[in-house]
């Protein structure tokens, strides 16, 4: 059974938001398989939160759950 999740790609990360930012996803995926179902290298990533929470990518998603992808900040 197919369920949705909220992305939200942050910064240089959002070309590969989804539309209206709802990802559906199978029972027992995780946050990186869903991350690389949008095409996201996971080296752009630094940090993930799950429902405003740090997370890993191996952290199961559950229905409802927003997932927060953030790229390495850089300046100069």
């Amino acid at each position: 059974m197919s369920e949705t999740v909220t992305v939200r790609a942050l910064a240089t990360l959002a070309p590969f938001a989804p539309p209206n930012g709802v990802v559906a996803f199978t029972s027992g995926q995780t946050a990186g398989e869903v991350v690389r179902g949008l095409g996201i290298d996971l080296a752009a990533i630094a940090t993930v939160l799950r429902n405003g929470r740090p997370a890993s990518l191996d952290a199961r998603l559950a229905p409802g759950d927003v997932l927060s992808l953030v790229p390495p900040i850089t300046g100069g």
